[in-house]
């Protein structure tokens, strides 16, 4: 209205007033074009948020806390996911307890809501008149990056050195993620009922996968994956290659695992320290017999992992 009156007052030429008047309502109908767009991009990724982690985490003991330094979406925090998240795993809610929250490090850390990243302190998480309570002992911490699959960190994996290079706000939350506190044989299917039909693509089986990995059973791994392939679906990420890299060699598939460790370490040098990871496990716990601990050995030399 203010730009309005300024060309009626300062402009007299009626083809010039006419010109601008129709720059300025292509400009706002651009505008509202952009904002739109903006606005469907992030509807759509909030619902692959909502998807994957239903996929890999079927579901959850009560009173756990989803940790993670931030979502990439554009207009929503911590506090806008917690509620669907309790729509999601506790569907049946009539008290004025929540049973789940999801908290950023980012903006959380050092307050009254999370103190700090230390084991057994409390954590409250005020929502108008419901509140959260847990402790920063009952945590999964969640790692979900602008191109690639959700996934679940575990410090007994080695993750803190695998994604070393991602945010300080991420890496140092690493060490309180406990994977046990999903409850892996969930016959429940985690959703939410205004989320579209999920497409099964890389991500569905690779969360699957990751799932498998967690009840170690690396046939499963391997089958979810190769199915995947067989359709044509690869990852984005390099990095969602490890469990399928680790599933091989410790079924005694040591050179297609070597292959494909070179393949991905080609394709992205900073994934070195994940992959020294998956073969010092593989050296620890792999088939037993001594060729095969021979490969395992060059293979950690050959990558200069550090004994």
């Amino acid at each position: 209205m203010l730009v309005v009156g300024l060309v009626e007052l300062f402009i007299k030429n009626t083809h010039a007033k006419n010109y601008i008047f129709a720059l300025l309502i292509a400009f706002s109908v651009g505008q509202q074009f952009f904002n739109a767009n903006i606005f469907r991009r992030d509807w759509a990724k909030q619902q692959e948020f909502f998807q994957q982690l239903a996929w890999r985490i079927p579901a959850m003991k009560p009173n756990t806390t989803l940790l993670t330094d931030v979502l990439p979406v554009d207009y929503e925090t911590d506090l806008s996911f917690t509620a669907p998240i309790n729509w999601i795993y506790a569907p049946y809610y009539t008290h004025s307890d929540l049973a789940y929250s999801i908290i950023y490090t980012e903006i959380r850390l050092g307050g009254g809501t999370l103190p700090s990243l230390e084991k057994n302190h409390k954590i409250n998480v005020g929502m108008r008149t419901v509140y959260f309570h847990g402790s920063t002992s009952q945590m999964i911490v969640i790692y979900m990056p602008k191109n690639g699959c959700l996934r679940v960190l575990d410090p007994m994996r080695g993750d803190q050195i695998t994604y070393a290079q991602q945010s300080r706000f991420l890496v140092k939350a690493i060490p309180l993620s406990d994977p046990s506190n999903i409850i892996v044989d969930n016959t429940q299917t985690a959703k939410l009922p205004f989320l579209a039909g999920p497409k099964h693509a890389w991500c569905y089986f690779y969360a699957k996968a990751e799932l498998a990995y967690q009840k170690k059973d690396w046939h499963q791994v391997i089958d979810l994956v190769d199915e995947a392939m067989a359709l044509g679906y690869r990852p984005e990420d390099p990095f969602e290659w490890l469990s399928y890299i680790e599933a091989q060699a410790l079924i005694g598939n040591i050179e297609k695992a070597q292959v494909l460790s070179n393949t991905v370490l080609a394709r992205d040098h900073n994934i070195r320290q994940g992959l020294c990871e998956v073969w010092k496990r593989v050296q620890a716990q792999g088939p037993g017999r001594s060729e095969i601990e021979e490969r395992v050995r060059q293979v950690l030399i050959d990558f200069k992992c550090a004994s």
